[in-house]
């Protein structure tokens, strides 16, 4: 039996039909396995940003405690500096084991010994570092302002940006702006103008 003319165009037609249908199906799968592969390697970079955080973190822990400054406010014994070095160290050994409540009550005490010492000003730094690894970002962004209260101190730019990046973990947008824009204007020789420029790029404030 033989089809006619408009019969074999017709046949013809569905099978056109019906393989640029099979196309479409298959691009579609295609770029929703390529969609799914972008996310995913998404939350990996996020993972790995996070883990990075840590890890500098824990650097800059690690280099505060081998870090030292002149006396400034207070003359303490020879055995009042060794009492809260000591415990300044202990501290921060506990911080980096990501133990942050333990570590809190250890700052706690070098403040305790020594409010105007040394290293009364890292440890008010750290118990800030304690409640923001713990995601406790309204305590940690009332420790960190407690730096500003401390003259002279090298952590001031440290808690700047921090201070913005709690506004930001609350949702609180403006706010951050506002802290991240406050470390550019008073620190403009900070080494995290270019962090705050960044965070301020992202969140439309510049």
């Amino acid at each position: 039996m033989h089809l006619c003319s408009n019969e074999l165009r017709s046949t013809g037609g569905e099978g056109s039909f019906d393989r640029a249908v099979e196309s479409s199906y298959d691009r579609e799968r295609a770029m929703a396995d390529r969609l799914r592969q972008v996310e995913e390697d998404a939350v990996d970079m996020r993972q790995q940003i996070v883990a990075l955080r840590d890890e500098i973190g824990s650097l800059r822990a690690r280099l505060d405690s081998l870090h030292t400054r002149p006396l400034r406010r207070v003359k303490m014994s020879r055995g009042q500096k060794e009492d809260a070095l000591s415990l300044y160290q202990n501290a921060l050994a506990i911080y980096n084991q990501k133990q942050y409540e333990q570590a809190v009550a250890q700052f706690d005490r070098v403040l305790a010994a020594a409010p105007y010492g040394e290293w009364a000003d890292n440890a008010q730094y750290w118990k800030g570092e304690c409640y923001y690894g713990l995601g406790q970002f309204r305590q940690a962004l009332t420790e960190f302002t407690k730096v500003f209260a401390f003259s002279k101190t090298e952590k001031a730019d440290d808690a700047q940006l921090k201070v913005g990046r709690c506004y930001l973990s609350l949702g609180e947008q403006d706010q951050a702006i506002a802290a991240f824009r406050k470390l550019l204007s008073e620190f403009s020789e900070s080494e995290y103008v270019a962090v705050a420029r960044k965070e301020l790029k992202y969140l439309g404030g510049q």
